[in-house]
């Protein structure tokens, strides 16, 4: 089991807490996180110091998400582009976020388009060794937001990994449980991502298509069944990267730390079942 974290957390952490990054290396890895995950948009400004001093501080860049518009062709982001730098920079996952169809929009069109592209895009990714997953992504936008829409990518493109992000389904109303038990087979990757309804001064909430106001909270905290998930991922047999996620906290540091805690604990309790 790997623990990472989202570089943006790292970044936020650093304005909250006025910590400077060294600092905040050094006690993220002693509690047991020892990767990051990336923004394309991010990582291309200065992709080799970026990724030397990441790896130097012992936060080697895990994954790196990217968007794209492919139900819009000719819009966003070269995947080969995106591939080749992550290539170069050792990086052997990658998100891709396929696009959004706006409103107007044929959804079932754009779908198919931005399928077409994925299959392509992990064709080439593979050249690299780099593997290429897909998540439930929490918009109105999304064709995969919720856990069938999801399935529908997956059963298109065989190559094509589950990021499965354990927060994510609630903003679909859905059960996170009963979406892990038609997508266990393909999940390549895990956002470990809790919520929870009690207003968080100072924080912007995400809405559920039901309505619902959501906010951050540390892995293991909130309302989405964190125990029984991870346990559940452990038993399947998977033991890759459990990247801690929770935008939008204003207690980062205190968040990153409590969730790398949360899960170092589950995944300990996990060996012993």
């Amino acid at each position: 089991m790997k623990l990472t974290v989202f570089y943006d957390h790292i970044n936020q952490a650093m304005r909250q807490t006025g910590k400077s990054f060294e600092e905040l290396a050094r006690e993220l890895t002693a509690a047991g996180i020892s990767g990051v995950e990336m923004d394309y948009g991010e990582l291309v400004k200065k992709p080799r110091r970026l990724c030397a001093a990441l790896k130097k501080a012992g936060l080697p860049v895990s994954c790196v998400y990217a968007f794209f518009d492919w139900g819009n062709p000719g819009n966003g982001p070269d995947y080969k582009k995106v591939i080749r730098l992550l290539a170069r920079c050792g990086v052997h996952h990658m998100l891709a976020i396929p696009g959004f169809a706006e409103q107007g929009q044929d959804r079932a069109a754009c779908r198919a388009r931005m399928a077409q592209t994925l299959k392509q895009c992990c064709g080439y990714a593979a050249k690299y060794g780099i593997t290429v997953g897909m998540e439930d992504f929490d918009d109105e936008r999304a064709t995969f937001a919720r856990s069938e829409e999801l399935q529908w990518y997956l059963e298109q493109v065989p190559d094509l990994s589950c990021t499965f992000d354990t927060g994510n389904f609630l903003y679909s109303e859905e059960d996170a449980l009963q979406a892990l038990t038609l997508l266990h087979a393909r999940v390549g990757y895990v956002h470990c991502k809790d919520r929870e309804f009690a207003v968080k001064a100072g924080e912007e909430p995400k809405r559920t298509i039901g309505g619902r106001a959501m906010y951050s909270a540390a892995v293991g905290s909130g309302v989405i069944p964190m125990e029984e998930l991870v346990r559940r991922i452990r038993k399947s047999g998977y033991d890759g990267v459990f990247a801690i996620e929770h935008f939008g906290s204003q207690s980062m540091y205190e968040d990153m730390l409590a969730s790398a805690a949360w899960l170092s604990r589950a995944a300990g309790e996990g060996k012993s079942t």
